[in-house]
């Protein structure tokens, strides 16, 4: 009865932490962009014949427009995917190199490319993720996959996507799988311990990301028929029904 007044420090994050407590976060990089990777590349100039021919409009021109008027009315772009070089093929400009760079080193390398190149020197490029996204499982509320709408996510972001760690969750065990080529690698963070979780390659999120949460003991016990029972209040009562009745005889 007291231990169930009391909140375990293995339910709250980061139990330790103090205010004010300054931490090193891990490489704040970002999201650095892979063969596979889709993402939709959108190029403004002043030329609107231009802009028709870069951004790969994904309607043709409806009959009896103009050009210019086809143009405003099919502004959707399709998207560029990164194939296993590296690289896209980009309209006038040919093969761009993509793979290793985060999307806002992407859109710089490509506004300087297209000036290098002469096809335009007054380009805005803008780059959005289509198919980046990462996947949370385990002992959540709201398990599934979900898309990257920013560049830097963590771990702590990605769990409340998906309806935050139930209680019966482990927080000492939050196992990231991440894919890179042929290789996985498994990364395992105490979300008690806030300057090592931070400090981890895997407190920010990349794209594929599998985040797999325990259950903790308790609810590991629970799912046995046998010692779930003895998590029952009857068991209990009855124990110490026993334990009194023994102690009775031994000290009357």
């Amino acid at each position: 009865m007291l231990t169930a007044c009391t909140t375990p420090k293995t339910v709250s994050y980061f139990p330790e932490w103090t205010d004010g407590e300054m931490i090193t976060l891990s490489d704040t990089r970002g999201i650095v962009l892979k063969p596979a990777d889709k993402l939709s590349i959108v190029i403004n100039t002043k030329s609107a014949e231009l802009n028709n021919v870069l951004n790969l409009p994904v309607t043709s021109q409806i009959i009896g427009y103009s050009e210019i008027q086809s143009i405003n009315q099919s502004r959707g772009t399709s998207g560029y995917t990164i194939d296993p070089e590296g690289y896209i093929e980009f309209p006038l400009v040919g093969k761009v190199k993509a793979a290793g760079m985060t999307r806002l080193e992407l859109a710089a390398h490509l506004k300087r490319t297209l000036e290098e190149t002469n096809v335009a020197t007054d380009a805005v490029v803008t780059i959005e993720y289509l198919n980046l996204g990462y996947s949370v499982m385990g002992d959540v509320s709201k398990p599934g996959f979900f898309e990257f709408n920013t560049d830097h996510l963590n771990v702590l972001q990605a769990l409340s996507m998906a309806g935050d760690m139930n209680i019966t969750g482990d927080r000492e065990k939050v196992k990231v799988i991440r894919t890179d080529g042929d290789k996985q690698h498994i990364y395992v963070l105490n979300l008690q311990d806030p300057k090592a979780t931070m400090a981890s390659p895997a407190f920010y999120l990349q794209q594929n990301d599998v985040v797999y949460i325990d259950p903790n003991d308790y609810k590991k016990r629970q799912s046995t028929a046998n010692a779930s029972e003895v998590t029952k209040a009857s068991f209990w009562l009855s124990a110490l029904s026993v334990l009194t009745t023994v102690a009775v005889l031994i000290f009357k």
